[in-house]
């Protein structure tokens, strides 16, 4: 049950304070990772007002989806989805459980769209709202309707989850947690649950395991009856078979015609069940017609074959439950959201202490306490205490960084020997697990190329193997008839069990796995060493690359640029403190690394900020603005065009990256600065080249510069240019590209979004810029030496991608001649069929938790 708040909470100046500090506290890993693609981000895409006017009434929808069995529900959930007038863009994860599409709130809308898929596909649909904050609680049968009112205000949302539990779903900037748990006495919290996703695998794992038990339970008895001679008379016999058959085939009906016929209705698909729905039907068919006949007189020569169909139905369900038990253990050991703390210490002003609570109970504007050697509950920010935190789960680096005051923590990571008080800025389900989660999801919703070659050849397959069963039963009716000259009865029972037996031991299901199983696993292993795989593809293409290609600043160096010379020019007419003032001003905003150590350097020393106007950035060369009717530039000399200078010569000589300032083209400052070659530069280089591949820098910086960066780690200097812009690193990477050459470019800057776009594979590090973060296919948390383990996880996923897809072609070209009768003397009898869901699927299972020994970051062989 759903009830909306028909009210805004926000309405009194508490609310509006409380928002207020929302914003000003927000942090959140925007400056290392990006949660959504935003195209006015992008440098590479202008929206028109016309796509705003559509953007307006397009609404993005995510939901959770309970009840997909294996890979062909998800073309039957997409095929389902593509026919709703209005619905567009759409994606459906099996491993996770996750559909997510667009829609025109002008063509369709979202409550009558669940309702429709729900009925053409027999799955559940639970929306996920990004936007809101969601609780699970215990309420109390006492519980009045007058307080249930009060929760129905309070909250955007309200739904009965079962007889005693609701989950509600609220605003965070508008009412807190503890506020709504404490509107009444008899509502309580409900234990904490795993992550949505898991919850939603382990619910149908239980309703998967009775159902399993409940068809055992029948089954044995079916089995000892037909396979003993016992003093049970046949006729006696066959009554009980009959009935106990007839129940297991009753448990069928939900778990395999449901879906079955659902999906060859509405979307015209002929899924994995079906071969399982004609498979049990014949048998079970049949042998209520030759029990029939048995009774009236007419005994068939092939009599009365229960067990085959009930053994069938019992061995299918438990294949279905070991895989989904694996895949569900297998998305639990990745799972980036179980690093979620449960508890926190509360700094409580009522009582001027502390006071542990649940972590889900935090609230905006909370102070909290991180005991040493205690896990992060959620991102904020240090008000008091220096400690080292272990940011290993983030970033891939086990050494500790130094916190101290005004340092942002971030929720998961582990803080060291010091106690720190820390003001919070993000809600649990909301801080930097929820974004890192979410981009691992995202890669997973996309699809590499192999990807679709598996699902085109998993469309063949089902039709394929309908027409080889076909086949099979004709040949094998022949063969009785003229070869083994038995009657016409006995040739049909026969003929019908090799049928019945291909038609069940074939099974797609490891094809279809072969690729998302390898890539949830991939994406979880990557994501807890601080690689977070934003685009499939960036795995299959990973293993191809031949030329690896490095932006300097940033990349190759720490990024964190220190100003070692500074110097004015009275002469050009102006004063040293109008000089600091427009410069500090111009460049404060600018997220290059030159323009915040220049700025945060004019800043310690006192420079005030003064009015610009027509600010604007120039990738690859500097800012301009307008001060006093004025054009104020700041910038590489070369754009500047004073490369020439004796001063600015001589910095640059010095290997220092130069700035120079220019007011009407008049040169009035310069600054001189210097940063650190990453400490694992060299030896990624030297990995790299010991796997072969050839390394490039391409930099905007003056060529000493970057020639003394490239010598220092190791990169030939014929494979070093410099003083490049945007679309020149672009060309330069385009120019590989041409030569067959598949790249991989890494950077950090505003400045390489178009040769990120660009690359086979683009790998943004670090604090990168909104544009970077939006064109990179991989995003490094930690250091440089994140390429070389993304280049060792893609060749060992592609390897058991490959093994995936050569075990499911030999296990079903040998299944399918084993059973149809191919080699005389051994056959797969149809009741032992149905455990072919178990042989083909948990090699597949297994190969892809192989990944979960991998370590990225130590000297392993590939």
């Amino acid at each position: 049950m759903k009830r909306p708040s028909s009210k805004s909470c926000c309405t009194n100046q508490a609310t509006g304070d409380v928002k207020a500090l929302a914003r000003e506290t927000s942090y959140s890993l925007d400056d290392i990772i990006i949660s959504s693609m935003n195209p006015a981000e992008s440098a590479l895409s202008k929206p028109s007002i016309i796509d705003e006017e559509k953007d307006a009434a397009r609404e993005h929808v995510v939901l959770s989806v309970s009840g997909m069995t294996c890979t062909g529900c998800v073309q039957k959930l997409t095929n389902v989805l593509h026919n709703v007038d209005g619905v567009f863009a759409v994606k459906a994860t099996f491993v996770t459980g996750i559909a997510e599409f667009d829609f025109d709130q002008n063509t369709a809308k979202l409550e009558d769209i669940i309702p429709r898929i729900q009925k053409e596909t027999g799955f559940k649909f639970s929306q996920i709202v990004s936007t809101l904050q969601a609780l699970d609680l215990l309420v109390d049968p006492s519980v009045t309707h007058q307080a249930l009112e009060r929760l129905y205000d309070l909250c955007e949302s309200v739904e009965k989850v079962n007889k005693t539990t609701y989950r509600v779903s609220y605003d965070p900037t508008c009412v807190g947690a503890r506020t709504i748990l404490a509107s009444d006495p008899g509502i309580h919290l409900a234990p904490p649950g795993t992550d949505g996703k898991l919850a939603d695998g382990r619910r149908r794992l239980i309703h998967m395991a009775w159902a399993t038990a409940l068809a055992a339970l029948f089954t044995i008895p079916i089995v000892v009856l037909a396979w003993s001679d016992g003093p049970v008379p046949y006729s006696t016999s066959s009554i009980v078979e009959l009935v106990l058959g007839t129940l297991v085939q009753a448990i069928a009906v939900p778990e395999f015609y449901t879906g079955a016929l659902k999906s060859l209705i509405y979307s015209q698909v002929i899924e994995m069940d079906m071969l399982v729905v004609i498979s049990i039907t014949v048998a079970y068919g049949y042998s209520v017609v030759a029990f029939a006949l048995t009774r009236a007189g007419y005994a068939l020569q092939e009599k009365a074959f229960f067990e085959t169909s009930s053994l069938l139905i019992t061995l299918v369900l438990l294949g279905r439950l070991v895989a989904a038990i694996a895949k569900v253990r297998a998305v639990s050991a990745v799972s980036v959201r179980s690093l979620q703390a449960e508890k926190a210490i509360l700094r409580d002003s009522s009582i001027e202490g502390t006071a542990e609570i649940d972590a889900r109970l935090l609230q905006l504007g909370d102070v909290f306490i991180v005991p040493a050697h205690s896990t992060v509950p959620t991102d904020g920010e240090i008000i008091e205490g220096t400690s080292a935190v272990d940011e290993s789960m983030l970033t891939g680096e086990s050494i500790p960084v130094p916190k101290t005051t005004g340092d942002q923590l971030i929720a998961g990571t582990t803080n060291g020997p010091g106690t720190l008080t820390v003001r919070l800025t993000r809600l649990p389900g909301k801080n930097s697990i929820t974004d890192i989660a979410g981009l691992v999801e995202n890669a997973l919703a996309s699809k590499p190329r192999i990807q679709d070659l598996a699902d085109k050849i998993a469309s063949y397959f089902i039709p394929g193997v309908i027409i080889v069963s076909l086949i099979v039963f004709a040949i094998w009716v022949i063969v009785a008839l003229k070869v083994r000259g038995e009657n016409g009865g006995s040739a049909i029972g026969l003929s019908i069990t090799y049928a019945i037996a291909v038609l069940a031991v074939s099974c797609p299901c490891a094809l279809g796995l072969a690729v998302p199983m390898v890539l949830v696993i991939a994406g979880g292993v990557a994501a807890r060493q601080g690689i977070i795989i934003k685009q499939a593809d960036a795995i299959e293409r990973g293993y191809k690359v031949t030329d690896v290609v490095f932006d300097k600043t940033g990349t190759i160096t720490t990024g964190e640029l220190e100003v070692v010379h500074s110097q004015t020019y009275p002469d050009a007419g102006y004063a040293e403190d109008e000089i600091t003032s427009v410069t500090r001003t111009l460049i404060q905003d600018n997220q290059h690394p030159v323009s915040m150590a220049v700025a945060t350097d004019l800043k310690k020393a006192g420079g005030k900020l003064c009015k610009l106007e027509d600010l604007e950035s120039i990738p690859g060369s500097g800012i301009r603005g307008v001060w006093n009717g004025r054009v104020v530039r700041a910038g590489n000399p070369f754009w500047l065009d004073i490369e020439s200078r004796p001063e600015i010569s001589a910095l640059a000589d010095q290997g220092m990256t130069v700035l120079c300032v220019a007011i009407d083209a008049e040169p009035v400052a310069v600054f001189g600065l210097k940063s650190n070659i990453r400490p694992e530069a060299a030896s990624v280089i030297a990995d790299l080249h010991s796997r072969g591949l050839t390394c490039h820098i391409v930099s905007g910086d003056t060529s000493k510069v970057v020639n003394d960066v490239a010598q220092a780690v190791g990169i030939p200097i014929s494979n070093v240019v410099s003083r490049y812009a945007p679309a020149q690193k672009q060309n330069y990477v385009q120019g590989l590209m041409a030569s067959k050459k598949v790249v991989l470019f890494c950077g950090d800057g505003t400045n390489d979004a178009v040769a990120v776009a660009q690359a086979n594979v683009g790998v943004q590090i670090g604090a990168a810029s909104a544009v970077t973060r939006g064109t990179a296919d991989v995003v490094l948390l930690g250091g440089l030496d994140g390429v070389p383990a993304l280049l060792t996880l893609s060749k060992r996923s592609f390897r058991r991608i490959t093994f995936n897809f050569v075990w499911s072609a030999i296990y079903n070209l040998f299944a399918i001649l084993l059973a149809g009768g191919a080699f005389v003397k051994v056959r797969i009898p149809p009741a032992y069929a149905g455990l072919g869901e178990i042989v083909s699927v948990m090699p597949v299972i297994l190969a892809a938790l192989t990944l979960l020994r991998v370590r990225l970051f130590s000297p392993v062989p590939v």
